[in-house]
């Protein structure tokens, strides 16, 4: 039966950027049928009403999570550095306007309302609402990005990452040696926690005195921990040192059953956060011993080494290549702190020349 022998409907399956219907043509032997096709399509779709609600911000933004974010990134990073973002801090703002009538001074109005937040937050605000406004003008949703020129600074007093002295490295050292070996590893390598997670014990090759890094642990939202590929595939083999070397025996003979070196209670993978709670109760433990010992975090043991490095005069590239940075400018900013003592040491010597005579001039 062709179809101009159908009985034929036309119903609103959405809207155009304008506000203008976008209508579809459902057939059927009688016009019954036909609606009974258009309902079943509209139960499966979504409503027109759902259908507009694109043109919102945070109709739009759902769509740009799941279909240009959640694809495309690691579990955590999607949680992390989009999800919670997006539903945290521009949803409730942001998320009943309608992109087509956003201004510039929207925006700005918007990212002054979170500038208290750290620098990292708003470096991530102002990512997630350009992508999400990006994209809709791609798809037609609205005509330009508003945010596009606009800027967002962080009034927020910087979190200073501490890092142990060479005393304290010591002190830190013999401590966990007996109670957290791991934490000693983390000190000589400098890898990131997910990684010491992932070490299985035949990644350290006692006789070559090397180790190497080829997986981290991740734990998704509602889900087991797991293996992956280390961050921005920082497939590496560094040599071992002999300090290194007694923490890895040490937590050999600690969990003789697993293949894992730092296992989880069940012989399996240990979870990240596990791990991190695991190790600010024996931070806190040391600071009641050690009075003047800072707390460090995970991501503080890895700053710690590479500012160690450094203190000793390694160069800044075989500092990148230890520590797994593809970009040497990352370690230069981030990870290797110049502490005010060593850059009074480096001005040291000027302190040496004689005070200046005044009255030289004519």
């Amino acid at each position: 039966m062709s179809a101009k022998k159908l009985k034929k409907i036309a119903v609103t399956i959405g809207f155009k950027a304008d506000n203008t219907p976008i209508k579809k043509a459902f057939y059927g032997r009688s016009t019954a049928q036909a609606k009974s096709r258009a309902e079943r399509w509209l139960e499966s779709h979504g409503t027109p009403e759902k259908q507009a609600d694109i043109l919102t911000l945070g109709g739009w933004a759902a769509r740009w999570l799941n279909v240009y974010k959640k694809p495309d990134v690691t579990p955590t990073a999607y949680t992390t550095t989009y999800e919670i973002t997006v539903r945290r801090h521009i949803l409730p703002a942001l998320g009943s306007c309608v992109m087509m009538d956003l201004t510039p001074m929207d925006i700005k109005a918007f990212y002054n309302s979170v500038s208290h937040l750290s620098k990292s937050v708003c470096s991530k605000i102002k990512m997630c609402l350009n992508g999400i406004l990006e994209t809709a003008v791609e798809n037609g949703l609205c005509e330009h990005n508003p945010a596009h020129k606009v800027k967002i600074e962080s009034t927020a007093t910087p979190r200073v990452k501490e890092v142990f002295s060479n005393a304290e490295i010591e002190i830190a050292s013999a401590w966990f040696l007996q109670t957290m070996p791991e934490v000693v590893l983390a000190l000589e390598t400098g890898v990131r926690r997910g990684e010491l997670l992932g070490f299985f014990k035949s990644d350290f090759d006692t006789r070559r005195h090397v180790y190497s890094v080829a997986r981290t642990v991740r734990k998704p939202r509602g889900q087991a921990p797991e293996t992956a590929a280390p961050k921005s595939l920082s497939y590496r083999t560094n040599p071992l040192t002999d300090r290194a070397l007694q923490a890895v025996e040490l937590l050999r003979q600690r969990y003789p059953d697993s293949p894992y070196l730092i296992p989880g209670p069940d012989g399996g993978l240990m979870r990240p956060d596990t791990w991190s709670r695991r190790l600010k109760t024996e931070m806190d433990r040391m600071a009641q011993r050690h009075k003047d010992m800072p707390r460090l975090t995970a991501h503080e043991l890895r700053h710690t080494h590479g500012t160690y490095l450094r203190r000793h005069g390694v160069d800044i590239y075989s500092i990148a290549k230890i520590l797994g940075h593809k970009d040497v400018e990352v370690t230069a900013r981030i990870y290797v702190h110049n502490e005010l003592n060593e850059l009074r040491k480096a001005l040291r010597w000027m302190q040496r020349r004689s005070p200046i005579i005044s009255g030289g001039a004519a």
